[in-house]
């Protein structure tokens, strides 16, 4: 509620992608986090701050995410999905997506 952003970095390790013969067990790591009621807890794929556009055709770029989803926190969970995604269509325009886009948000 108070609009703190905490930011946890996922593991090098893909979930997807082929199977590397000499690696088979990936190195993932554990993390608990104490929510609370009003939390959000937002997951997502690189491809969102991966996709090039705006005016100059670049990176969307995780600051300019952290920003975006500090503003809507407040929001309702409809009106960010329908922002999140409208976002994503205004900012790579006509060029091409890059990669898959998985984005969740969930409101404790």
């Amino acid at each position: 509620s108070g609009g703190e952003q905490i930011y946890v970095k996922g593991s090098r390790s893909s979930i997807g992608g082929q199977l590397d013969e000499d690696r088979v067990d990936k190195d993932f790591i554990d993390q608990e986090f104490q929510l609370k009621k009003g939390d959000i807890v937002y997951m997502f794929s690189d491809g969102y701050p991966d996709q090039f556009g705006g005016p100059l055709g670049r990176k969307f770029k995780m600051v300019r995410l952290k920003n975006l989803l500090r503003d809507i926190h407040d929001k309702p969970m409809d009106e960010q999905y329908n922002y999140i995604k409208s976002n994503f269509f205004l900012w790579k325009e006509d060029l091409e997506q890059v990669d898959d886009v998985l984005f969740m948000g969930i409101r404790i």
